[in-house]
């Protein structure tokens, strides 16, 4: 595998980030025009499916296109079909610079020959590592807590620990086993650890866990780009705000008493200077993107007061029809975006078109010359 392959995979996979986020978006908006906002487990299903189907793409999209049926979707070929019909008025050799654009990016990024190149693969880079030293932080700060903490509870599947140095309960997972930490000041409050582990295992439950470590370790690669951070946000939030519902749900503690516990339980996250960000769930859920954790809180405060008024009612099998419709639309785009292996017909028609406009060119300029 050469430098131009990574590149260019890096940079494919970039490309397919922003467009599963602009459908999520164009989803996320035609929801809460038509009052479904509030459709929570719905939405962060959608959301999850939407993140899987771009996982899955690169092993996917080499199947689909070996069929025939990718031939007449992509989108290039149609761009090249219009221009050959006269339906865009631009030379050939502008409508290939904008054909083989991508190209001569990864070609520029990859030969690091380019100044723009240079500094682009410089700035990635950089944020890689800065990356991959606040994993690596956040990452020693959960070894040290499970290690240094005393074991509560423990199944084949889970371990609960009260640990020291952290001010907000939290759950995590290894490769074969969760893990829920509360703060050992919290231990002498059951009706605290009760609802902290309560919320949890709710998380453990939903999946929210093993989606919060994968979407760490994934921004080591998109780390720049802003279609995985809105993504990520959107899931977390609403990850959040569905817990709070099927807690509630389960009648474990009134609406009430437990708004008035998170609120209590964020206060004293203030003083959290080694609380894990990374990795893992907490109680009081992740900073909402550009407006801080405080924003965060507030939203779920007031979903629970609305929830007591107006209970929303969500049905299973609606959020998996709309999984199942958005991953074939992110298919049937990547499919439209992707280069074909073989030459089509149109793009040899302006390949063609291309050289004899070239060679005009250098026929005008050889007749100047005298």
């Amino acid at each position: 595998m050469t430098a131009h392959d990574i590149v260019g995979g890096v940079v494919w996979g970039h490309m397919m980030v922003l467009m599963a986020a602009l459908i999520y978006a164009v989803f996320e908006l035609c929801y809460a025009l038509t009052g479904q906002r509030r459709h929570f487990q719905t939405r962060r299903r959608v959301g999850y499916s939407v993140c899987a189907s771009v996982l899955l793409l690169p092993l996917v999209l080499p199947l689909i296109m070996a069929t025939p049926y990718a031939v007449p979707i992509n989108a290039t070929d149609a761009v090249v079909a219009q221009y050959l019909k006269g339906n865009i008025s631009i030379s050939a050799i502008e409508m290939n610079s904008i054909v083989e654009f991508r190209s001569s990016w990864v070609k520029d990024i990859a030969s690091g020959q380019s100044l723009i190149g240079q500094a682009i693969l410089a700035i990635f880079l950089a944020a890689m590592v800065m990356r991959i030293g606040y994993l690596a932080l956040n990452y020693n700060r959960i070894r040290r807590a499970i290690a240094g903490g005393v074991v509560i509870r423990e199944t084949k599947r889970l371990k609960v620990i009260a640990a020291s140095g952290i001010s907000v309960p939290f759950s995590t997972r290894g490769p074969w086993r969760h893990y829920v930490v509360l703060p050992k000041e919290m231990m002498n409050d059951r009706a605290a650890v009760s609802m902290a582990l309560g919320h949890e295992l709710q998380h453990v439950r939903q999946g929210d866990v093993t989606a919060e470590v994968l979407m760490s370790l994934m921004s080591l690669i998109y780390v720049l780009n802003p279609g995985y951070w809105y993504m990520a946000g959107r899931v977390r939030k609403l990850g959040e705000l569905a817990c709070d519902r099927a807690y509630l749900a389960r009648h474990l503690l009134d609406a009430h008493s437990y708004a008035l516990r998170l609120l209590s339980v964020a206060k004293s996250s203030r003083k959290q200077a080694r609380q894990p960000s990374a990795f893992g769930v907490a109680l009081t859920g992740r900073p909402m993107f550009w407006r801080g954790r405080k924003s965060m809180m507030m939203s779920r405060i007031l979903e629970i007061a609305y929830d007591v008024d107006r209970p929303a009612r969500e049905t299973k099998w609606v959020g998996l029809a709309l999984s199942a419709c958005l991953s074939v639309a992110i298919v049937g785009a990547a499919t439209s975006l992707s280069k074909p292996a073989d030459w089509s017909h149109e793009r040899i028609m302006l390949s063609t078109v291309v050289n004899l406009e070239r060679i005009n060119q250098l026929n005008t300029l050889a007749q100047r010359s005298w």
